[in-house]
């Protein structure tokens, strides 16, 4: 009997209850025209026609699932694209390079990074040590030691407004100092990861 949809739709039970013949008749009829499909995607006919018998392999695993009434046309392309994917994902040795590459550039970068970072630490704490003695006392006091600032003007004995003035003006000369260079810092390492 010559293959034709009203066929299809008469062996989609037998196969269903495991007519090897059925399935062949399937197999030798769509097998060329999926190799082709898949080759419109991974261009090499060894892999095209691993890909058509995973298909198969598949259909008949699954053969207990099939519907009756319709076509295998849809379900067998639709397979196949599936197929395709699940092998470009296992097999993709570029996406294996490019996965090689991304931890030796974030391994570069993170080094990079963290030498950019002390360089940045060792400015600040000279920085602050070069601010005038009362003010990288109560600058330190606030920043470092958590202190309100009330909690340092009675511990030091001065008003409020004198803290409020002196971590304000420290504020302004590390700001002046290293501001610039800290945030060209940050936004070379956040542009880096973005990248990867």
């Amino acid at each position: 009997m010559e293959y034709s949809p009203q066929y299809e739709q008469h062996i989609i039970p037998e196969i269903r209850n495991g007519n090897e013949e059925a399935y062949q008749s399937v197999y030798y009829h769509y097998y060329e025209s999926l190799c082709n499909y898949a080759m419109s995607f991974i261009r090499n006919r060894e892999k095209a026609e691993d890909i058509v018998q995973e298909v198969f392999l598949k259909l008949w695993i699954k053969r207990a699932s099939l519907k009756t009434g319709g076509s295998l046309k849809p379900y067998l392309y639709k397979m196949t694209y599936n197929e395709f994917v699940n092998t470009f994902r296992k097999d993709n040795r570029y996406q294996e390079e490019l996965d090689i590459f991304k931890v030796g550039a974030l391994s570069s970068v993170i080094q990079e990074s963290e030498e950019a970072w002390q360089y940045s630490l060792k400015r600040m704490k000279d920085a602050i040590d070069n601010l005038p003695p009362r003010c990288k006392e109560i600058f330190l006091m606030h920043k470092r030691d958590g202190l309100k600032q009330k909690e340092i003007a009675e511990s030091l004995c001065i008003s409020v407004k004198t803290v409020e003035n002196q971590v304000a003006k420290a504020l302004k000369s590390l700001r002046e100092k290293l501001v610039a260079e800290t945030f060209q810092v940050f936004f070379f390492v956040r542009n880096i990861f973005k990248k990867i």
